[in-house]
């Protein structure tokens, strides 16, 4: 089997591979790989058709992938960066105060849909149990809540 055809396969499995996983990484080495097999059309040296790989892999990485993320993004793809999570959800909401939230950042408690959630309150006054308040923001699990 000659080595262009071996090129030609790594190629073929790579762009297989992207299409099953969507990762940008794997049609960046099969353009490295396709660099590889015209090289390796012109020059038998292994040196040389691995220069080939590195340098497609490399600018392909360099001058693609932003291409392909930003196709990817419009195309309604998912991405870590701009997924909302579930917390999300969670702001705006109006909800109870279920102990008392102190006034110096510590933190209180307030019930959304039945969970029981660590509060802080972010004007820094103090919200007495039982009153409402609207849900601004949160910091890992600790929301952040105003007064209503």
């Amino acid at each position: 089997m000659e080595i262009w055809v071996m090129w030609l396969i790594a190629t073929a499995v790579l762009v297989i591979i992207e299409l099953i996983t969507g990762m940008v990484a794997s049609f960046c080495l099969a353009i490295g790989c396709l660099a590889s097999m015209i090289v390796s059309l012109f020059s038998t040296s292994v040196n040389m058709q691995l220069l080939a790989l590195a340098i497609g892999t490399i600018l392909s990485f360099i001058f693609l992938a932003p291409v392909i993320r930003k196709w990817q993004q419009q195309k309604g793809e998912k991405n870590p960066k701009t997924q909302n999570s579930n917390m999300d959800a969670l702001i705006g909401r109006t909800v109870v105060v279920t102990q008392t939230i102190p006034a110096d950042g510590e933190l209180g408690r307030i019930r959304i849909d039945g969970d029981n959630w660590q509060a802080r309150s972010i004007s820094g006054v103090e919200i007495e149990e039982g009153r409402r308040v609207r849900v601004v923001s949160y910091d890992s699990i600790i929301i952040e809540v105003e007064e209503v």
